[in-house]
């Protein structure tokens, strides 16, 4: 889950979630992966791309779950793919932008795009890219607003935004994501793994 996708775009903690010792934090975060990990294995692809894979977490977590399944990265941070390589030394992971994925149309059975949308000033256009690349189906996720930023605020953070981080550019009920993500595909599902929203669509 990355914010380095476009050099536009100012880059946040994002590997912090998944290195808190807060107890509320760890137990979100665990709720969300396990979200991803019940859509993976529904979807039962062969090949899977993660577009803004940041520091390889979600892909470490998804390639421990499914060895039978292909994983591969695109992340335009530099420091975040070294990370990456490290955690994850079998994947193949690439740098690039999510506006210009280094791909061929239909190359994989499904593409994941989580917490990303949000930080880019033309999501429209990267999802349309991040459709191109799917064979079947996509997993986008999303902060659930208003929600995301009323817990960031609570817990005395981005207090000068009101609980916004600076690099979300974008922000979404789970209505209006849905809507959203609807004038790209065909949406199945959104649920939400508080406090983030979670669309599988197909193409």
């Amino acid at each position: 889950m990355s914010a380095g996708l476009t050099a536009a775009v100012a880059r946040s903690d994002n590997e912090g979630k998944y290195r808190s010792r807060n107890p509320i934090v760890r137990r979100l975060v665990g709720r969300f992966l396990a979200h991803v990990a019940t859509a993976v294995a529904r979807a039962r692809p062969r090949s899977v791309l993660e577009v803004g894979c940041g520091e390889g977490a979600v892909l470490e977590y998804l390639a421990d779950r499914n060895p039978g399944t292909r994983f591969d990265g695109l992340e335009l941070d530099p420091a975040a793919l070294a990370r990456a390589r490290r955690r994850c030394p079998r994947t193949s992971l690439l740098r690039g932008d999510v506006y210009t994925l280094p791909f061929a149309a239909q190359a994989y059975d499904l593409v994941l795009c989580l917490e990303v949308l949000e930080h880019l000033p033309d999501p429209g256009r990267a999802l349309r890219e991040i459709r191109r690349v799917a064979r079947h189906g996509l997993l986008l996720s999303v902060p659930h607003e208003p929600f995301f930023r009323l817990g960031n605020a609570l817990r005395g953070r981005h207090w000068r935004h009101l609980g916004n981080p600076e690099d979300h550019l974008q922000h979404w009920g789970a209505r209006g994501f849905a809507a959203f993500c609807a004038e790209h595909v065909t949406v199945e599902s959104c649920r939400s793994a508080f406090p983030w929203l979670l669309v599988y669509g197909t193409v």
